[in-house]
């Protein structure tokens, strides 16, 4: 048995939550990955899931060698924390529209805030029919351990973020 550090503590946190959801039939669990990279020394968790089915969500929890280290050394001053990612994936069977890139911006900054970066990936392979948006969202900041209901929080903007893309979809 090991002493998880904070990274483990709120990989489970995300983890169960999402589960819940799963379980309670909101959302469907499609994919779960958890990554050690023994050459950087990172560690990386992502969870995806899907409540509409036109497009994914995914969670992911990342920590470097440099928080790890701060957390297995007492005489550290720097606090441990995590980088989140969230990401979303569009799928359509024609070509996404400007319009569409906009509306899709404006809703992200309104459901996550303007302080977040907000960016689109359009992708396309060559005599297939299907096109993807793959938009992520980044924050400026680390969370911690005791930032934990900031996650739960994301989740909830995750299903919102949903909710709306099925809408545009829709429109589309």
């Amino acid at each position: 048995m090991f002493d998880p550090i904070v990274f483990d503590n709120l990989k489970v946190v995300v983890e169960g939550e999402i589960y819940d959801l799963d379980l309670s039939g909101q959302v469907s669990v499609t994919n779960r990955e958890d990554f050690v990279d023994l050459a950087q020394f990172t560690r990386t968790y992502r969870i995806s899931f899907q409540q509409h089915f036109c497009c994914t969500a995914s969670l992911t929890l990342s920590t470097d060698l440099d928080n790890i280290h701060a957390e297995l050394t007492p005489s550290r001053v720097e606090k441990p924390g995590c980088t989140v990612y969230i990401h979303f994936q569009l799928k359509k069977q024609k070509p996404f529209e400007e319009a569409e890139f906009q509306n899709i911006q404006e809703m992200c900054e309104r459901i996550w805030g303007t302080t977040r970066v907000v960016k689109q990936r359009i992708t396309h392979e060559v005599g297939g029919s299907e096109y993807e948006n793959n938009i992520e969202v980044t924050f400026n900041r680390f969370i911690y351990e005791d930032q934990v209901g900031d996650l739960i929080e994301m989740i909830d903007y995750m299903l919102q973020t949903t909710d709306q893309l099925k809408v545009l979809y829709d429109k589309s």
